[in-house]
């Protein structure tokens, strides 16, 4: 995988997530996507493992830096779903829209259960209809900006793997 190509990504999405901010909140839940996990999605089912991990405890530390949220609490949520995605990607077809969407709600609730056991132990929670309708709806928009992601995809040049013998 391309650091540059990588940093790019990070940065885009980062900046789209808090530029977007209040303009995208659906319902009196206040639900609103979370793009930075569906970039999470797709370095995880699509690079190899060892990069993948990184690479989504790199996107959750940069979250945690840009946001009011105590550091370490992304990085351990999205080095979570990280996990989860990259256990999926030898039972998953990576390019097909029912796969986004179940990866896009299931990561997004792995995410969002990790947030809410830090509110429930250290402070202020999060609604819960808040962050289920959140997963929803980031499992709406995850086959139009992983299907995107997936028209770039060469510019990351990702390793095939290869099965192991044993």
């Amino acid at each position: 995988m391309r650091l540059t190509t990588y940093l790019i990504l990070v940065y885009l999405v980062i900046g789209l997530q808090i530029g977007m901010g209040d303009f995208v909140r659906v319902g009196a839940s206040g639900a609103r996507p979370d793009l930075v996990l569906l970039a999470v999605v797709f370095i995880a089912i699509n690079a190899p493992r060892d990069a993948a991990l990184l690479g989504a405890f790199g996107i959750g530390l940069v979250k945690d830096v840009t946001t009011l949220a105590p550091l370490g609490l992304y990085a351990i949520a999205y080095s979570l779903v990280g996990l989860f995605a990259v256990a999926m990607q030898d039972y998953v077809k990576r390019a097909h829209p029912v796969t986004h969407v179940t990866l896009g709600f299931f990561c997004s609730m792995v995410a969002g259960a990790v947030v809410l056991i830090h509110g429930w132990v250290k402070g202020p929670t999060a609604p819960f209809a808040e962050v289920f309708w959140s997963a929803v709806y980031t499992a709406l928009v995850a086959p139009l900006v992983l299907g995107a992601l997936n028209l770039v995809k060469g510019a990351f040049s990702f390793r095939r793997r290869h099965p192991r013998a044993y």
